[in-house]
């Protein structure tokens, strides 16, 4: 399977995704104007690393920001993920948000609690 690289722009992360490693990152801002359309391939690619994942997904999202639409798309990646979890494959979310930043805090938390994983939370200083 082929790693998914996505640069960013200034509306949409960039997108590290490493198939023979397991390492995923979303990093950036996520406001695009079609969060469905620009999230679609990354879906896509995700369902089908879902068939012969890793023994062990880490995703690492360092967003700055990220608008409604984006979040949207967002819990259907980490339900993809819960999938592969539930499948016996360990899979850890690490969620990095600006030290001030309490809104994308609470924005990790309130997408852990519908998933069967739970997240490592990391406050920096940026992302």
């Amino acid at each position: 399977m082929e790693d998914l690289i996505l640069q960013n722009t200034s509306k949409t992360p960039q997108i590290n995704f490493i198939a023979n490693s397991g390492k995923l990152e979303i990093s950036g801002v996520s406001v695009p104007e079609d969060s469905v359309g620009f999230y679609a391939p990354i879906i896509k690619w995700l369902k089908n690393y879902s068939l012969n994942p890793y023994s062990e997904t880490v995703l690492s999202f360092k967003l700055a920001y990220v608008n409604t639409s984006s979040l949207q798309t967002l819990y259907e990646i980490l339900f993809i993920l819960d999938k592969i979890n539930k499948n016996g494959n360990k899979v850890i979310v690490e969620w990095y948000h600006m030290q001030e930043d309490e809104d994308m805090k609470e924005i990790g938390e309130d997408l852990q609690e519908a998933l069967s994983f739970e997240f490592s939370f990391f406050a920096v200083e940026q992302v």
